[in-house]
């Protein structure tokens, strides 16, 4: 696959950013969540051809050290802040004026020995195909070990949480089961998720609460759950990241589109050389990228419409420093 560069987009360089979410609409409308240190707030910024529309949330509760999660589905971006339990929705239409959407019931807490643990959203939403949402949680780490599938109803201005799943195990969320007993076995950490087709794909890693980037990961796996929430398929493998000089392991995030699995590696001197790959879901074919001259150091972080978005490289997800945004599109064979 060989893609040619359609448009650069500069972005405003301020050094108090900090960029956690880009994605890319079915318009090709670039919108990215950021936070500014200075004014303690989060803004939405939209990026359409060479127009920059940015937009303060307000009348949103958020815990300052959990960043809201964005989202896309039908249309609409959303955010979402666990503290809160609403959720905002924003139109390209009407940017300025979002629809407020309340959640009507709970996520349940996790009881550990003594005490019990709220659930907080991770800054990734799950990307979808429909109005149901999955959305990852944390409890007592700094990563996701859960995830909960949120249905939402815009007309009725009203959304419910569904399921709450961890790994190999997927509980209906009842309004008279307001706790959940810590699992007997640690979690493992799920960074993301994907609803497609009523069917929910998940990459997840390891067997602890800890980062991608953590030497003796047991695994990181990209897995096709069944009804029940269990692993049903491993589609992907995605290689154990060792203590040595052979260092593997990859990064996966799911594309707006619902296409593509976009695997990078973790480290350059893997056995992909530092090259990202392609996995088709439907397909489940790996596609080598060709990227075009001068963007080497480019990765893609998401797809719609045949449009794909890059930045510089990836930065453990809190994106910073950044000051151009790619787009690019599969370059033709005339």
């Amino acid at each position: 696959m060989k893609l040619e560069l359609i448009q650069k987009i500069d972005i405003p360089f301020n050094e108090d950013r900090q960029y956690y979410r880009l994605m890319l609409l079915k318009s090709g409308t670039v919108v990215a969540l950021y936070s500014d240190e200075n004014e303690g707030c989060y803004y939405l910024d939209w990026f359409t051809n060479s127009d920059l529309v940015q937009i303060r949330i307000a009348d949103f509760t958020y815990d300052v050290f959990d960043p809201p999660a964005l989202f896309q589905f039908s249309g609409y971006v959303g955010i979402y802040a666990s503290s809160g339990n609403i959720l905002l929705l924003f139109t390209e239409e009407e940017k300025s004026k979002p629809i407020k959407i309340f959640i009507s019931n709970q996520l349940p807490a996790i009881q550990y020995p003594g005490f019990k643990k709220e659930l907080s959203n991770y800054v990734y939403a799950g990307s979808t195909d429909s109005n149901t949402i999955p959305f990852l949680l944390k409890d007592s780490g700094l990563l996701p070990v859960y995830f909960a599938q949120l249905e939402i109803d815009v007309a009725a201005h009203s959304a419910i949480w569904t399921k709450l799943n961890y790994w190999n195990n997927s509980q209906k969320i009842v309004a008279d089961k307001n706790i959940l007993e810590k699992p007997a076995k640690k979690p493992f950490t799920i960074l993301h998720t994907l609803n497609k087709n009523n069917q929910t794909y998940v990459f997840g890693i390891g067997d602890r609460d800890g980062g991608y980037l953590k030497y003796g990961m047991d695994y990181s796996d990209l897995c096709l759950l069944d009804g029940d929430g269990t692993v049903k398929d491993t589609l992907f493998s995605l290689g154990r990241i060792y203590k040595d000089s052979k260092k593997g392991g990859k990064e996966c995030l799911f594309s707006s589109s619902a296409e593509y699995a976009m695997l990078t590696p973790a480290f350059n001197s893997d056995d992909w050389k530092g090259r990202q790959k392609l996995l088709d879901i439907n397909s489940r074919e790996l596609i080598e990228v060709e990227l075009p001259k001068g963007l080497s150091d480019f990765k893609i972080i998401d797809h719609h419409q045949d449009i794909f978005l890059l930045i510089d490289g990836l930065r453990n997800q809190i994106i910073t420093e950044m000051t151009t945004v790619i787009c690019c599109r599969l370059k033709s064979s005339n």
